[in-house]
């Protein structure tokens, strides 16, 4: 049961932007089954600490070519991606402290899920947007 199927998250105008979200979307949809299906707490602790290794990977990808094109928002869109990877630390660890399944639950679905389409929708479209038209010819 994926907490979002690919074809629900929305595409941006910069493709590898959307192949970084979708690598994303299967290390989410990974942990978030594990907690679902009831798997151990020691493949949750791995399953999450994959999750957030990739999230760092795809955020530092992002704000690389944001400052690569001297994107005019980068404090903003940087500023939110440090937000959200201090709040996913902090869930991780009352997840460690507490082992509190349902609270992971309701966190990704009602917390995460939004924040990432939410996320996509606006700063990562603008980025990309800006990308295709700053650097187009360069491939990184």
């Amino acid at each position: 049961m994926a907490l979002i199927e690919k074809r629900e998250l929305p595409l941006v105008g910069y493709q590898g932007m959307n192949l970084v979200h979708e690598r994303e979307l299967d290390y989410l949809n990974s942990l978030y089954d594990a907690v679902v299906e009831g798997r151990s707490d020691e493949e949750i602790d791995r399953l999450f600490e994959e999750f957030l290794r990739d999230v760092r990977e795809h955020f530092a990808y992002e704000e690389d070519l944001m400052r690569k094109s001297h994107f005019f928002a980068y404090e903003c869109h940087s500023g939110e991606h440090s937000r959200v990877l201090e709040e996913l630390e902090a869930v991780k660890k009352r997840w460690q402290n507490e082992r509190d399944r349902e609270f992971l639950k309701r966190y990704f679905k009602e917390t995460f899920k939004p924040w990432i389409t939410e996320h996509i929708l606006t700063m990562d479209t603008v980025t990309a947007q800006w990308l295709n038209r700053v650097m187009a010819g360069f491939t990184y």
